[in-house]
């Protein structure tokens, strides 16, 4: 985001980026009205009005498909090559979903000891078993490492709609409509189990436990508890008042959900992940959810608050009040909690 003497490529901010920066020649983060006259879809030269532009038409642009280019796009030579030009791919290949995968066959057969690169004898079983070329199910990992009986349910995590990544969270507006977040669960289960509605509850797993208020409702499997992630913070970061409620009442379900899975045979532990992909088991977690009898109502666990950085401010004195400290004492102001419900 510098030239090479350090100055910013893009003086002008966010607006300045938007319109004249260029990942390949003639293509920016917006493909609307493109080139000198904004005439271009996609690719064009930089347009100094492109803003100017989508704004007077409703901040959206619509660029229409021929009709030859419209189905089919996976094979279709003449969207594919369009699409190359216009950089929305990087090769002219055509997509062709394997419902039997042959690379996935290669990796089975390798574990059995085929060609000139096999994964270690430990690990062949392994790699044998999984990496199936027709798709197949099989009970997560958790459900052996974790007990039905001591932990009767499944709980998964998800972004709230309006963010993208976590970094949504720190939009001043969306704070006010989820700054914190509830553990959703089964009305009927909550009712066997003794649990009010914005009751607090103990979650947990195998390797801890996390203290969180529920929100009930009939849309989820009784044997499942749900909530946003991304939502908890530790007292302090990113300039937050120590008493926002993403530290009173955000939580994170990270902390039940272990990094490595039982040893095996040999001592060895696998991650805890899919032997495929890599990607982390968030949807395999099993907890107990149980009542929560102290009075404390708020989220656990709690960790020393993070100190200011600084050049930041401390929110006394003379020193500037971050910018989200200055909202929650905008919402105090108003009558309003911090996440913008009325008091």
């Amino acid at each position: 985001m510098t030239k090479e003497d350090g100055s910013p490529k893009f003086p002008g901010g966010y607006p300045d980026y938007i319109v004249n920066h260029e990942r390949r020649p003639g293509i920016g983060p917006l493909a609307g009205y493109r080139g000198k006259n904004g005439g271009d879809y996609a690719k064009g030269d930089v347009n100094p009005r492109q803003l100017e532009q989508y704004i007077a038409d409703g901040c959206f642009h619509i660029h229409h498909l021929p009709k030859h280019m419209r189905y089919y796009r996976h094979v279709n030579r003449a969207y594919i090559e369009w699409a190359l030009d216009k950089g929305f791919r990087l090769t002219p290949t055509p997509v062709i979903f394997q419902l039997y995968s042959e690379p996935i066959q290669k990796m089975r057969l390798a574990a059995r000891g085929f060609g000139a690169v096999v994964p270690p004898e430990q690990h062949r079983a392994r790699v044998e078993t999984y990496f199936d070329p027709l798709p197949f199910w099989y009970p997560p990992f958790e459900d052996a490492a974790s007990g039905e009986a001591e932990f009767p349910m499944h709980a998964i995590t998800q972004r709230p709609m309006a963010m993208y990544h976590s970094w949504g969270s720190q939009n001043a507006w969306l704070r006010q409509i989820h700054g914190a977040n509830r553990l959703y669960m089964s009305r009927a289960r909550a009712t066997q189990l003794g649990i009010e509605d914005d009751g607090w509850v103990w979650v947990s797993s195998r390797i801890g436990r996390v203290k969180a208020q529920v929100k009930l409702m009939e849309g989820v499997n009784p044997d499942t508890v749900w909530t946003w992630n991304a939502i908890g913070k530790r007292a302090g970061a990113w300039g937050l008042d120590p008493k926002s409620p993403e530290t009173t009442r955000g939580f994170l379900l990270n902390h039940l959900i272990a990094e490595l899975l039982p040893e095996q045979a040999g001592g060895y532990r696998y991650s805890n992940s899919d032997p495929v992909t890599g990607q982390a088991a968030w949807y395999d977690l099993r907890v107990r959810v149980e009542k929560a009898t102290d009075a404390d109502a708020r989220t656990w666990p709690r960790f020393e608050p993070l100190h200011v950085p600084p050049g930041v401010g401390t929110g006394t004195g003379s020193d500037p009040l971050p910018t989200r400290w200055k909202e929650d004492r905008i919402f105090e102001a108003r009558g309003l909690t911090p996440s913008g419900v009325q008091k």
